[in-house]
């Protein structure tokens, strides 16, 4: 499937920032770039072409992630795209045209190539008109670092101990989203942040997407323009300023639960070969700002019990959401809450809160600990915790791990990473055993782990 990307020589958004177009000429669609950029170049004007460049491309793939779906692909999941991008240093792109596609590929699970023609129009020019608003927030001091903030409990955590662990710390919290309630979510949490380590972070809420629905609902790219967002902002701060990605090592593993989930099926957000792949791809093009994440050895239940400021986590965390299905409450047992309790991220997060005593049921749209969706459910909901059973049911050791693993892709540290995913599914494990119902305890056998 052939893509054009078109930059209009006439067209400016009242931004300055021009109009991109997305052209998927074979599914008759054409999708506008919309982003927030005036919010960004206020805070961090623009660093370098290069940096600029990479938000484009980022936030196109995203755009076309959003609006192919998946069903126009010959096995319903695996389109295939060769995009054409106008950039600004076409032998710097075409130098890492073949490595970023390799990365977006295993990220989104597609196959992508990549076509860079020569830019003649400038991305951005800021109005003649443009009055430059006054910062809401403030640092105390200079930045160094920038974190992720998503409004999930992982970079919630992140952020909270980036900063409980030294007073020095001064950081931005880059938020992307789609929704306005996504944006909702990410500023509750930084008003808690906010007056806890005052003028020690600053937040910044960049939408990234096209307007109107999304034709496809997966979106496996969204960490590529969420990481690209980040180092936009940490480029203009320096090259020695980190960027710090937090996810809990179990979730950034993702190991598939079943044979049927092998592929991309099971995401790869934060997967150690993805950012390995993305981190070669910016080191070429002259990107030097380093991606960390600083829970990658943690289950989410370690990086709830050891977060440098406990009692504010405990305070806030029922702010956060970590739900993949929040839009689809119109089934839920209790539709006033933010997670609907079946999905993977759901019960990985009720077991790491569990493990920190801080589990309610109440707080989920369905109880599977009290069987309000059972695992013989015949629906599509009840195929995540079903998924879950036949794995745990497998009784997987550390070793078994370390050999399923690599069958995603190759990392380094492997025995690390199993004892995570194995400390992780011992958390889920301990869960269903304490406060599962008779049904769950007869399908897991009460497994014991060596």
């Amino acid at each position: 499937m052939r893509i054009n990307v078109n930059i209009s020589q006439t067209t400016r958004r009242s931004d300055g920032f021009a109009k991109v177009t997305v052209d998927i000429a074979d599914l008759n669609i054409q999708q506008e770039l919309d982003i927030t950029f005036r919010d960004l170049y206020e805070r961090c004007s623009i660093p370098n072409a290069v940096t600029l460049d990479l938000l484009l491309v980022a936030s196109v793939c995203y755009v076309i992630d959003k609006s192919v779906p998946r069903t126009v692909a010959f096995d319903n999941w695996t389109r295939e795209f060769e995009v054409t991008i106008p950039v600004n240093d076409l032998d710097l792109w075409n130098n890492v045209a073949t490595e970023l596609a390799q990365t977006v590929s295993f990220l989104s699970g597609d196959l992508w190539q990549f076509t860079f023609i020569p830019s003649t129009i400038r991305l951005f020019i800021r109005p003649s008109q443009w009055r430059w608003r006054r910062a809401k927030y403030s640092l105390q001091s200079r930045l160094n670092a920038v974190c992720l903030f998503s409004g999930g409990l992982d970079s919630l955590i992140g952020a909270i101990n980036l900063l409980a662990e030294n007073d020095d710390n001064s950081l931005l919290l880059m938020g992307h989203y789609d929704s306005p309630g996504a944006k909702a979510a990410q500023e509750r949490l930084f008003q808690s942040i906010w007056a806890t380590y005052q003028r020690r972070a600053v937040p910044l809420h960049i939408r990234v997407s096209h307007p109107g629905a999304a034709n496809e609902t997966t979106l496996r790219s969204r960490s590529l323009i969420f990481l690209a967002l980040g180092i936009y902002a940490a480029r203009r701060f320096g090259d020695d300023i980190p960027l710090y990605a937090p996810e809990n090592g179990l979730i950034a593993l993702n190991i598939p639960l079943t044979p049927s989930r092998s592929g991309s099926c099971s995401t790869r957000t934060m997967h150690p070969f993805f950012l390995n792949q993305l981190r070669m791809v910016l080191e070429k093009l002259g990107i030097n700002n380093q991606i960390k994440n600083p829970q990658e050895y943690k289950t989410k239940g370690e990086s709830v019990i050891e977060c440098g400021n406990f009692e504010l986590l405990t305070s806030i965390a029922g702010d956060s959401v970590s739900c993949s299905h929040g839009t689809r409450r119109q089934n839920w047992i209790r539709r006033n809450v933010d997670h609907c309790g079946y999905c993977i991220p759901c019960i990985i997060r009720r077991a790491a809160l569990h493990k920190a005593g801080l589990d309610n049921g109440q707080d989920y749209g369905f109880d599977i600990c009290e069987g309000e969706l059972s695992i013989d459910d015949p629906g599509e909901s009840a195929n995540d915790l079903r998924a879950l059973i036949d794995c745990l049911s497998d009784n997987y050791g550390s070793a078994d791990l370390a050999r399923l693993i690599p069958q995603v892709a190759h990392i380094d540290n492997i025995d690390q990473y199993a004892q995570v995913a194995h400390r992780g599914f011992q958390e889920i494990k301990s869960l269903f055993e304490n406060k599962g119902n008779e049904k769950l305890h007869s399908a897991l056998n009460i497994l014991s782990y060596d």
